[in-house]
């Protein structure tokens, strides 16, 4: 009978038998690998040695300029803080924006442009002599029975001319510093402030001014990147001009320029940081919030930049009363109201008897025209007109007569 081998021992031959072939087959393979890496090297030295001796003045000169280079620094960026008085600098956070970036001097242009040299410099700022309020008033010549029916006759003839201009949306509201009586009418409902919010970014500048947060005579340039047609700084400059955060602040506040204003709520950190900073103030309906109403059309309208009459009244006397207990804060802002070069249908119907310190707003595209005022005349009162008309003129006609309305009971109630 024949002896049948051994499984374990066959089994350990076959492996010894495979791993015999696996090594020599990764010695034949290192062996061409190295091989093969010779070769290239010996023929990249030829191929060295060819070009040196063809091209000798050529050898070494990609790497000539490495002294130079290292000799390079980049130049490090600062901002430079321009005062009207005197000369300092300040390194402050570039506000980064479509609109604006806080920048150094701008290096002094040479050579003309094809159209018209502009000095890239920010124009020399004068404060004016501080405007005031007055320091006594007449006496009432009504008793409060008298002034209440007075007061309701406001509102009828309110309601009248709305109920009697549908083609019209209306919001109003008279607010009397001196006794707190308020009167208003869709005091709440939303409305478009345009250019008139540059009324609470002012404020927020000026409490930033007074914390030391914010200097009115840093220096911000135009990029050029928006332009608009109602724009002073669009019409006059071009990318590249500068000017004094103060500059920008009269710009939005009296010429009712949306660019300055732009820049200013910029610098400010951006819209939602500037509503964030009004709220506190007052926020009924909050700025940056969507909000749905109906406009004059009968069309219904969804969006943000909203704000109130209400909350437009409560700005004017939060300025008033902070100017009252701390002028030199606010003065700036309050100087900028009284010398607004923008038509005002509050002034014209109050006429010279009152000193009227107002911010306007329109947009034609929303059909919304808005004026805001403190007026100091018989008796401190604030004053909000909002209309929302086909057009401009129809607009005025209604903000006139309006604000007609409000001066007849303010002056009824001193009337001799």
């Amino acid at each position: 009978m024949s002896k049948r081998p051994n499984p374990t021992f066959l089994k350990k031959a076959e492996g010894l038998h495979e791993f015999r072939r696996k090594r020599a087959l990764i010695i034949i393979v290192c062996i061409s690998a190295i091989a093969l890496v010779t070769a290239f090297v010996m023929s990249v030295a030829a191929m060295q040695r060819k070009y040196a001796e063809a091209y000798p003045e050529l050898v070494g000169a990609a790497t000539s300029t490495t002294t130079e280079w290292e000799k390079y620094s980049r130049p490090v960026h600062t901002t430079t803080e321009e005062t009207t008085t005197e000369s300092t600098t300040e390194a402050e956070t570039s506000v980064i924006s479509a609109v604006i970036a806080e920048t150094t001097t701008l290096p002094e242009t040479t050579e003309p442009t094809e159209s018209t040299e502009q000095d890239n410099k920010p124009d020399p700022f004068s404060e004016p002599d501080g405007i005031h309020f007055r320091d006594d008033y007449p006496t009432r010549t009504v008793s409060y029975q008298e002034r209440a029916v007075l007061l309701d006759s406001l509102k009828e003839k309110i309601t009248k001319f709305a109920n009697d201009n549908p083609n019209l949306r209306i919001c109003f509201l008279i607010k009397s510093l001196d006794t707190g009586e308020e009167l208003g009418f869709n005091k709440l409902d939303p409305i478009a402030p345009s250019g008139a919010w540059s009324l609470p970014a002012g404020i927020v500048l000026c409490d930033k001014v007074a914390e030391n947060m914010a200097n009115f005579s840093s220096v911000y340039s135009y990029d050029g990147s928006k332009t608009s047609n109602i724009s002073y700084i669009c019409s006059q400059y071009t990318a590249g001009k500068q000017f004094y955060l103060r500059t920008l602040m009269r710009y939005a506040v009296t010429l009712n320029d949306d660019i300055a204003l732009s820049m200013l709520v910029n610098v400010l950190g951006g819209s939602e940081a500037v509503s964030d900073e009004i709220s506190k103030i007052s926020s009924y309906i909050s700025y940056e919030d969507s909000v749905l109403y109906t406009d004059y059309r009968g069309y219904e309208i969804s969006g943000n930049h909203r704000t109130t009459c209400y909350d437009m009244a409560n700005y004017l006397e939060y300025l008033y009363k902070g100017y009252i207990n701390n002028p030199d804060t606010y003065q700036r802002l309050i100087n900028d109201l009284a010398t607004s070069e923008m038509p005002s249908p509050i002034k014209d119907a109050f006429g010279e008897d009152c000193d009227v310190y107002h911010v306007s707003g329109s947009n034609s595209e929303l059909g919304a025209y808005i004026d805001c005022a403190i007026i100091d005349g018989y008796e401190p009162v604030i004053l909000v007109v909002y209309v929302e008309a086909k057009n401009a003129d129809t607009a005025d006609t209604a903000l006139y007569t309006m604000s007609s309305y409000a001066y007849d009971f303010i002056s009824a109630c001193y009337a001799e």
